[in-house]
């Protein structure tokens, strides 16, 4: 279940880092892209930034702000082996360098590769209808027999776009030896999904091309920070921080003390 929950997770991801242009466009794609999505019990929308020539990735979602009171973004620079956790609206980052040990756990073993073929991927069903979304030939997958709790689902994709997206991967070599590129079929620009008892949806709405679409991420223009200085700053004025203060101040003036004391 677990693997099942990571694919999905990824799928995700890729649903998320879907971009627009022209078909016949097969360079690098640098720019940003605008979603939105709905379903098991939430609504939001997002952006992501994405620089292929440099293998820089951004994720920034607005339920995160919305729940929490805090902006945050992550960026993953496979190429440099760093990740960035960013607030945007404070221009405050900090950083977290991976080992390459890191990076390779990252991929899936070929044994993962082939439990993704045979619970997911082998049950979807290219129809053969295509549709043109943003600027881009899109082919339909459906799922043509349940798994793992979701019922029905519905996705269009461009080819195009995914081989814009991965053509600079470091780790794309790796990916192809694991016989991976089965898995590869396209990124989702919109889709449906109907899966324990809800519904669900996600469409990319609006795409940017160009490095001045990664304006929101020039940390040039920021202040590094380690990570308690970080967390503190960009909880400032918070509800999440409010409620940390607040629990530093109960533990500060003796509360919990007695029950400690009982539980020992």
């Amino acid at each position: 279940m677990k693997k099942i929950a990571g694919i999905f997770a990824v799928a995700t991801a890729l649903v998320l880092t879907s971009c627009g242009g022209a078909d016949s466009d097969t360079s690098p794609f640098v720019g940003k892209i605008e979603f939105k999505a709905n379903g098991m019990g939430f609504n939001t929308n997002g952006s992501i930034t994405v620089d292929a020539e440099n293998q820089r990735m951004t994720y920034r979602i607005d339920a995160i702000e919305k729940l929490m009171g805090m902006d945050m973004a992550m960026m993953v620079d496979m190429k440099n082996k760093v990740m960035y956790t960013i607030c945007p609206s404070k221009n405050i980052y900090m950083e977290t360098p991976m080992k390459d040990e890191e990076v390779k756990g990252e991929l899936p073993s070929e044994k993962d590769v082939e439990e993704m073929k045979k619970e997911f991927f082998s049950k979807l069903k290219k129809t053969g209808k295509q549709e043109t979304i943003l600027g881009l030939t899109c082919d339909e997958y459906i799922l043509k027999e349940k798994t793992e709790g979701v019922e029905n689902a519905s996705i269009w994709v461009s080819k195009t776009m995914l081989d814009r997206m991965i053509s600079s991967w470091s780790m794309l070599p790796e990916l192809k030896k694991l016989g991976a590129e089965e898995l590869m079929i396209g990124f989702p620009l919109k889709g449906s999904f109907k899966a324990l008892g809800q519904t669900g949806s996600f469409e990319v709405t609006k795409i940017t091309e160009g490095k001045e679409a990664l304006a929101d991420f020039d940390m040039s223009k920021m202040k590094k920070m380690d990570q308690a200085a970080f967390s503190q700053k960009m909880m400032e004025g918070t509800s999440w921080g409010d409620m940390m203060n607040g629990m530093e101040d109960m533990e500060a003036q003796g509360y919990g003390d007695d029950i400690e004391k009982e539980l020992e």
